[in-house]
């Protein structure tokens, strides 16, 4: 058990490069959890403590607008992680989780990983490492809230679901589009984002391979339509 636990922390960008002497005291701490699809995670404030890893399964990240509709943050899959904040700060969910399909996750909860930090600060370098990997994410999301455009908006949000720990790569977006989610997230029709993602399908800039699964062709045309400088 230990063995598997630890090659799994190893994919965490805040673990990566750590020797597996470090890691062990974390494994022995670490506990799985299994969800069903449709089943909650945590809710937006609820206690944070524990950070989670997918292992298998995908979640929905989301939050609800004034109008109490779901607005999708992002779409989590296998080696992603979940509540990392949590492990920082235990401040109360920012976000509420739930599973888009069956889920088996690896928790680790933060007391255990305070005591880490204290006694391994190595472990502090490559926090701050993964903190700023996740920074441009968070700045994305505050500047999509900002911009008057919808289209501009549209094409930040697929920005920021296509970022992974600071990079923009083409290829799977996401394999659980929900065209009322981008809808909810910009403030615009369901009928006008299907018509503008048909419209960069027919440009060549995304592609849909059926009717969830998004697929990123042309990153840099994509950041024109956002008005991206990076």
């Amino acid at each position: 058990m230990t063995e598997i636990n630890v090659k799994c922390l190893e994919v965490i960008p805040l673990f990566s490069g750590l020797k597996r002497e470090a890691l062990e005291p974390l494994c022995a701490a670490a506990h799985r959890v299994t969800l069903d699809a449709g089943e909650i995670l945590f809710q937006q404030g609820d206690p944070g403590e524990t950070m989670y890893l997918i292992e298998e399964g995908r979640v929905t990240v989301y939050t609800h607008g004034a109008d109490n509709q779901e607005i999708v943050l992002d779409i989590l899959g296998p080696d992603q992680v979940i509540g990392e904040l949590a492990l920082l700060d235990g401040k109360p969910r920012s976000a509420t989780v739930r599973a888009l399909s069956d889920c088996q996750l690896l928790a680790l909860d933060r007391g255990p990983f305070m005591a880490h930090l204290r006694q391994n600060p190595e472990t502090a370098i490559h926090l701050l490492d993964y903190l700023s990997a996740n920074l441009r994410q968070r700045v994305l999301q505050a500047e999509t809230a900002s911009v008057s455009d919808s289209t501009a908006r549209l094409a930040q949000v697929l920005l920021f679901l296509a970022e992974r720990n600071g990079e923009i790569e083409p290829g799977l977006v996401t394999s659980a589009l929900r065209v009322k989610d981008l809808a909810a997230a910009i403030g615009t029709s369901e009928e006008w984002v299907s018509q503008m993602l048909n419209e960069w399908c027919r440009d060549g800039i995304i592609g849909m391979t059926g009717p969830r699964r998004l697929l990123l062709h042309h990153v840099e045309a994509l950041k024109v339509l956002s008005r991206r400088d990076d």
